[in-house]
């Protein structure tokens, strides 16, 4: 009779592989499921940054609710983030020569010291005025001597004063088709005496 040898004897080097690659599979399956969680909650927090709900001024976290205190579903209100701040042009101003008028009123007499700065919008106006200086300030002396005394000491006449003032450096001067913008005469000095 002849014997069968059966070769269930295990392979000298074939069980120590197979547990090497399968070692190998997990350990590449615990990488990739660590990235994959890492790249999954980084993202979902860059999203939440970016649209965070922010409270409105005077809005409550709730009622009894200390500040960062989590409840359930609250009403909040959605405030965007600011937008760039627009870029202020840097001011331009333009100080007078300081203005000595007499102010009369029938029998009454009174003199005025003024002192005078100009806000322009622009470099423009700014060389214009600056050019036409002599015309500048005797349309200013103009205005100013025109004044009632009484009425230079309130504050309504001192508004009053200043939009005159700013309407007649506004005028076009004589060649020029187009006039200059003067956005505001501020006072620097004012006696009254």
């Amino acid at each position: 009779m002849a014997t069968n040898k059966s070769s269930t004897a295990p392979a000298g080097g074939s069980g120590k592989l197979l547990r090497i690659v399968l070692a190998l599979l997990l350990l590449l399956i615990v990488v990739v499921a660590s990235v994959a969680g890492t790249w999954y909650f980084l993202s979902r927090y860059q999203q939440q940054q970016q649209y965070a709900v922010q409270l409105g001024v005077g809005q409550n976290q709730g009622p009894g609710q200390a500040p960062g205190q989590m409840t359930g579903a609250m009403p909040t209100t959605f405030v965007p983030p600011p937008a760039q701040p627009a870029v202020v042009p840097a001011p331009i101003f333009i100080p007078l020569e300081a203005f000595t008028v007499t102010l009369s009123d029938g029998d009454n007499e009174r003199i005025l010291h003024l002192g005078l700065t100009l806000r322009v919008s622009d470099d423009q106006s700014r060389q214009r005025i600056e050019r036409y200086m002599p015309e500048v300030r005797n349309r200013v002396l103009m205005v100013l001597s025109s004044q009632k005394p009484q009425v230079v000491q309130s504050l309504d006449g001192k508004l009053a004063m200043a939009k005159a003032l700013q309407a007649s450096i506004n005028r076009p001067f004589a060649p020029l088709p187009d006039g200059q913008y003067v956005t505001d005469v501020l006072f620097t000095a004012f006696v009254v005496q």
